[in-house]
């Protein structure tokens, strides 16, 4: 039997806590801990609770199913049959095929003609209970089906899998009045697994139908990540609120983004959110760990073994925690060791170079800086030099600061597409600032040279938005970048200086080509936001 729950302060498990819906996933992922690393207990305690398990099916008219509490669970059966599949494919022992044959013929007499599953059969009644259906037992049973399948291709599971996996993409949600829709990680497993089907094309394996529910399911789960993934920044709790996911929260996302990505490695058509899908739930991996007991939280349990490694809420765990997690734990590490083949350790592409050399570019603003460079007494040889060495200046102290992008975010505890959310705004307000002042303002100017100081190094050149955007397009894409940036508007500065005079006909030229480059840093920064909130 398996216990439910496991009270920390207490150092021991809640008594009583029996759940035989738990027992299925319990017995699946001991059997995928034993499939990965042989010489662990994990094998023995799946095979005893298999016999334990096995021992209270109820059997009837050539299928056996789990009971639960006077009637006949759907879910816990699917879980149960997951479960001997991963044994079966483990070990190769079949000495429970029969079981196994048994336990599928369940499942497709609680499949309706439409696909939709039945969640009760009705001991008492002899019959299952019509017009019941749960929010995950539709998808555990198309997973478990699909599996049977997969194992065995000449039984009835694959056309009942089918069935299932249509219903769930195309009228589930309205036929059982989900709103909104149903965030279903066991039909994710469905789909990876369906994607593998040899009766299926090769080269589209999913129907269209299929593929449109992949994606609506890798958006809901995606909004998850986000979600969960702000409560980490410094502002989380104030935003997100104080209410923390379970380990289980964790895993079933994780579960979910690693069964849809090996359905987009399979179907071309998934292709564009294959790399969203991967950097989705290697973020959900890293949270879940974070979140994970340590040595340090375990040393004042009562019982530190039972605790290390686990993940609590309140002083308590149930199994599904453990099993989620480790689940998605394990799923993840082929997604982690794709990534690192394909783009190496960096991670994934970034905003391209010249998004971030128009946005740098605009934030320097060489017309809204030439305007502003004094000229009051100077000679034009004196002007031309102070925005030269004040541009340089400036630049170079912004060039410097950039360097700081990777210790500044590890220090901020912040990642890349975080900070270009909060740099994209930052200087969107710049732009629409910069578009709406009449010109720049009279600033005091030390004499001399040291105008190159003040004012044009600061505050004309080294501004709150052109800082946030160097150091994100460093952080992004290393010096090359904001170095070539800054380094052709220093250029343009110089430039503009030598030639146009900031009253007249030019001068009125230029203030114009400057509002026009702050809308133009506005259009840059809304695309950097966009990228950096479907990269969090």
């Amino acid at each position: 039997a398996v216990l439910a729950e496991y009270d920390m302060s207490a150092g021991r498990p809640v008594a009583g806590e029996y759940s035989k819906y738990y027992t299925g996933e319990a017995y699946w992922a001991l059997a995928r801990m034993h499939r990965l690393f042989p010489d662990g207990p994990w094998g023995e305690a799946a095979d005893r609770g298999v016999e334990w398990t096995l021992d209270q099916l109820i059997e009837r008219d050539g299928w056996a199913a789990v009971p639960s509490y006077g009637s006949v669970s759907t879910g816990a059966t699917a879980l149960l049959l997951a479960g001997l599949v991963e044994r079966r494919l483990d070990t190769g022992d079949d000495r429970y095929d029969e079981q196994m044959d048994q336990l599928g013929r369940f499942l497709v007499a609680q499949t309706e003609p439409s696909g939709a599953v039945l969640a009760e059969y009705d001991l008492s009644a002899g019959r299952p209970v019509a017009g019941e259906y749960s929010k995950y037992y539709t998808g555990e049973a198309y997973w478990a089906l699909a599996r049977m399948h997969r194992l065995f291709p000449d039984g009835p599971w694959g056309e009942a899998a089918d069935r299932i996996g249509a219903y769930l993409a195309t009228r589930r949600d309205d036929a059982e009045d989900h709103w909104p829709p149903v965030p279903d990680h066991w039909a994710a497993y469905g789909l990876a697994e369906t994607v593998e089907f040899e009766d299926r094309d090769a080269e589209r394996p999913l129907t269209d139908a299929e593929v449109a529910y992949a994606r609506r399911q890798a958006g809901l789960f995606g909004a998850q990540v986000r979600w969960v993934g702000q409560r980490f920044g410094p502002w989380g709790l104030l935003v997100r609120g104080p209410q923390a996911p379970r380990g289980g929260g964790y895993g079933v996302v994780g579960e979910a983004l690693t069964g849809l990505w090996r359905a987009s490695e399979a179907d071309p058509r998934l292709a564009d959110i294959r790399r969203p899908l991967a950097e989705r739930a290697m973020c959900i991996a890293g949270l879940a760990i974070a979140k994970q007991s340590s040595a340090a939280d375990a040393s004042s349990a009562p019982a530190p073994d039972k605790v290390r490694g686990a993940w609590f809420r309140d002083g308590e765990t149930r199994m599904d925690d453990q099993q989620h997690a480790l689940a998605a734990l394990l799923r993840t590490v082929a997604i982690v060791e794709a990534q690192d083949e394909a783009h190496g350790p960096s991670g994934g592409p970034a905003p391209s170079a010249w998004l971030w050399l128009a946005a740098l570019v605009a934030a320097f603003n060489p017309c809204w800086v030439a305007l502003g460079v004094p000229r009051a007494g100077r000679s034009r040889r004196e002007v031309v030099t102070i925005a030269a060495l004040g541009g340089a200046g400036g630049a170079l102290a912004v060039l410097v600061t950039s360097l700081l992008s990777g210790p500044l975010l590890d220090v901020l505890d912040v990642t890349t597409p975080a900070f270009r959310i909060a740099a994209g705004v930052v200087a969107a307000v710049a732009g629409a600032v910069t578009l709406v002042r009449p010109r720049p303002a009279r600033e005091p100017a030390l004499a001399g040279r040291r105008a190159a100081l003040v004012p044009v190094a600061v505050p004309l050149v080294v501004r709150p938005a052109l800082v946030f955007l160097a150091l994100s397009a460093h952080a992004d894409r290393g010096v090359p970048v904001p170095a070539a940036a800054l380094a052709a508007s220093v250029a343009g500065l110089v430039a503009l200086v030598a030639r146009v005079a900031p009253e007249g006909t030019g001068g009125r030229a230029v203030l114009w080509v400057a509002r026009g480059t702050a809308a133009a840093l506005i259009a840059a920064s809304v695309l950097l936001v966009l990228d950096g909130v479907y990269s969090v």
